[in-house]
């Protein structure tokens, strides 16, 4: 079932019945197997609609996050060389000569067909979506990177591979079909495209948020609907504490979840803890990537860090020199896993193949005794006074002084040294000089900042996730090459 934005009902039958309509309607404006399409709009029952129909159509999909301007849509669209755009707003200009269609004009009559009385019959008697053609292509889903180091990557997955993930999945997190999961999560990536996916394969009830970062409609919709499985971004965890926290919420609102599902980018061990203390259950932490899909996916009773790899996927933790290193130590992720991408972009949407033996993910993590994968962040190392050092490594231990700490490294001054900008999320902005005490008993003496800077709370890029890029801007107007003394400053959040 599918509970809409507007609190509407629709049963499965009526969406499979919907889906089929929007399909024929594709394939009369010429879309088909044998096409590629861009895909982009907000998380809407038009998107779930028409995503569902190009896979039945076993088209090529390219998906692309709405909330990238417009001229950086067309461009990916060119890269993927797809034959049509489908987008919830066309885009002001011919994207390279490349055609575009609304979502509302597909989904169109389709919408009947969700009335007890139109397409629910009929899709009852021809049976559930299949997919298949969509999961026998090795290009059938592309996405890209999310580019905080560089351009981004347009990463191809077979279907194949998309539907294993999606099965070692759903063995994991053991869904049933009277849950009612809520995504807060852009269907155009990886991780809330795998929750629609799951919920058409378990049977569960979706309810749908057009907005993923409206925390407080969330709350109301658990409460409505007796929601039972949650998945968001930390940040979106932190307001919702700080709703409760302030009072504008109550625990009395959110008691019908029975798994707090968290991913996208690593979890602080403040928030873990704040999260248990305010709500009675612990966040269940996950690892995955756009080229792998979900690698490791942490479970009640015991969750520890992002849980253990999933059946049929191996992690190891390797040194500098590619050798395991002992329990606990950090090192970078590497993967073995028979979900991995088919390969990247190449020009015009051309497929280059990549070795599938190994994916190095260029994160840092450790492993416990019983295989848990705890995953600290990435792996740009940097040397200073001798060591070297992992800044994603340093802020997670950083974070013990009480409030979620990130760490940007800075190289410059006279004597080209690397410096460390210690960013602290603190809303009620105490003084840098208390929070630098602090996070001397938390790292150690080579791992000491040389700023402290304090926000009322981190920036975040349009998917949700703290915003590498402008934290690195603010850590390079810290560090200056001719003023190198330590100083504490006291800065608002970006805008």
């Amino acid at each position: 079932m599918l509970i809409n934005a507007e609190g509407r009902r629709i049963s499965s039958a009526g969406v499979d019945g919907a889906c089929r309509a929007v399909a024929r309607e594709l394939r009369g404006r010429g879309i088909n197997e044998r096409s590629r399409v861009l895909l982009t709009g907000e998380n809407t029952q038009e998107f779930i609609l028409v995503l569902f129909a190009l896979m039945e159509c076993g088209a090529s999909v390219a998906l692309a996050d709405r909330r990238i301007p417009a001229d950086q849509q067309a461009a990916l669209a060119v890269d993927a060389g797809v034959d049509r755009i489908l987008t919830d707003n066309a885009l002001p200009e011919r994207a390279g000569g490349i055609g575009q269609e609304l979502l509302a004009d597909l989904v169109g009559g389709a919408m009947a067909g969700w009335e007890p009385s139109g397409g629910a019959a009929e899709a009852a008697e021809e049976g559930p979506l299949g997919f298949d053609r969509w999961f026998a292509r090795e290009d059938a889903l592309i996405v890209w990177s999310s580019g905080s180091t560089g351009a981004p990557k347009g990463i191809v997955r077979s279907g194949a591979a998309v539907r294993a993930n999606i099965a070692r999945t759903a063995a994991r997190m053991a869904y049933r079909a009277d849950d009612v999961l809520l995504p807060l999560l852009p269907f155009t990536h990886q991780y809330g495209l795998s929750m629609l996916l799951l919920w058409m394969q378990t049977g569960a009830t979706l309810v749908l948020q057009t907005s993923s970062q409206r925390v407080d409609r969330a709350l109301e919709a658990i409460a409505a609907y007796g929601v039972t499985v949650v998945d968001a971004v930390p940040a979106m965890y932190s307001t919702l504490l700080n709703l409760v926290d302030g009072a504008r919420a109550g625990t009395n609102m959110i008691g019908s979840v029975r798994m707090w599902c968290v991913g996208g980018e690593p979890l602080g061990q403040e928030l873990g803890e704040r999260f248990v203390r305010t709500v009675g259950s612990p966040l269940l932490d996950g690892y995955g990537s756009s080229e792998a899909g979900n690698i490791a996916l942490a479970v009640h009773p015991d969750p520890r860090g992002c849980g253990r790899p999933l059946d049929g996927i191996e992690v190891l933790v390797l040194d500098d020199a590619g050798r395991e290193v002992p329990v606990g130590e950090t090192g970078e992720v590497v993967v073995r896993t028979p979900d991995y991408m088919t390969g990247v972009l190449g020009p015009a949407g051309t497929l280059l193949r990549v070795e599938r033996d190994a994916y190095r993910t260029d994160d840092i993590g450790c492993l416990d005794g019983a295989g848990n994968l705890t995953v600290l962040g990435r792996r740009d190392a940097v040397h200073r006074n001798g060591h070297t050092l992992y800044p994603d490594a340093i802020a997670a231990r950083a974070g013990a002084c009480g409030a979620p700490v990130r760490v940007v490294p800075v190289q410059g001054g006279r004597d080209d040294r690397v410096h460390l900008v210690f960013f602290v999320a603190d809303a009620a902005g105490q003084p840098a000089a208390k929070w630098r005490r602090e996070l001397a008993q938390c790292v150690a003496e080579h791992e000491q900042p040389n700023r402290v800077v304090v926000l009322q709370e981190f920036p975040l890029n349009n998917t949700g996730k703290i915003d590498r890029r402008a934290l690195r801007e603010m850590a390079l107007r810290e560090i200056s090459p001719r003023e190198m003394a330590p100083r504490e400053s006291m800065r608002g959040v970006l805008q």
